[in-house]
């Protein structure tokens, strides 16, 4: 059975690319630095490492328990520093007594000056502030093109690491009872829609469990998950008890805020 098997369609083109990257360091004796990748992209190239020898993935997203992070591919032999992962921390300073900048106005004036997704990482939005952690080599052209962000004025400072707390990522906890934990349930109880409303994103391939796409609504979620639906936001699958009087489970969610 070819490898390429285990993956979905839409995963194949990152798996080429991962192989390529990876046999490319073993045959070299060379480094590699990916740009940000996803909680899935990385498990995938995690998973890869096992087709060649004697290489090693590292990964950083700037502070510990970061989604997105970089990828460093090189030979077990090499000795890794935070500085090889070429991660700037951004600090946003704005005018807010008019406007609460959210992590979507943050990404869409990074996306508006044309800079790829992939090449930013997580965005941190908080009491402490707003940050975004940017790759290093674009991060002067971030600072001097993004000047505005919904007509409110701008500006982007790069701040040392030893400066930053990263916040704890918050829940709003949600009971829910369903009859039982397939996806299309769940979600149609979190986000109250029907089970026919339900289908449609599924279908569509905008649900994500896991960060992996998840197009079948008998999926089974358990504790532990982590669920997205494109449009309506992410939240995690924190307890599973049950079943209730009535033979439904009774599941508390966190949704992400």
């Amino acid at each position: 059975m070819s490898i390429f098997n285990h993956f979905r369609k839409e995963e194949l083109p990152f798996v080429e690319r991962a192989l390529e990257m990876l046999t490319l360091v073993e045959r070299k004796q060379s480094m590699r630095l990916t740009d940000f990748l996803d909680p899935r992209q990385l498990s995938i190239l995690q998973s890869l490492s096992s087709q060649v020898q004697d290489v090693t993935v590292s990964a950083s997203g700037g502070y510990e328990g970061a989604e997105r992070v970089r990828a460093l591919l090189h030979p077990d032999y090499f000795v890794v520093e935070e500085a090889d992962f070429g991660l700037t921390l951004l600090h946003i300073q704005a005018d807010q007594r008019f406007l609460t900048l959210q992590h979507r106005d943050v990404m869409g004036a990074l996306l508006h000056v044309g800079l790829k997704r992939e090449k930013f990482g997580d965005m941190i939005v908080g009491s402490q502030g707003c940050y975004v952690v940017i790759a290093a080599e674009v991060a002067d052209f971030v600072c001097s093109q993004v000047t505005h962000i919904h007509r409110v004025p701008v500006r982007f400072e790069a701040v040392d690491w030893q400066d930053f707390q990263p916040p704890e990522i918050r829940f709003a906890e949600k009971t829910v009872t369903v009859p039982s934990p397939r996806v299309d349930a769940v979600i149609g109880e979190v986000y109250n829609l029907s089970r026919a409303k339900a289908l449609v994103p599924i279908r569509a391939g905008k649900l994500k469990v896991n960060w992996k796409i998840v197009d079948d609504p008998a999926h089974a979620l358990q504790a532990g998950d982590m669920i997205s639906l494109a449009g309506f936001g992410r939240f995690r699958i924190l307890e599973v008890s049950g079943p209730t009087r009535s033979g439904r489970l009774r599941m508390i969610v966190g949704l992400v805020t």
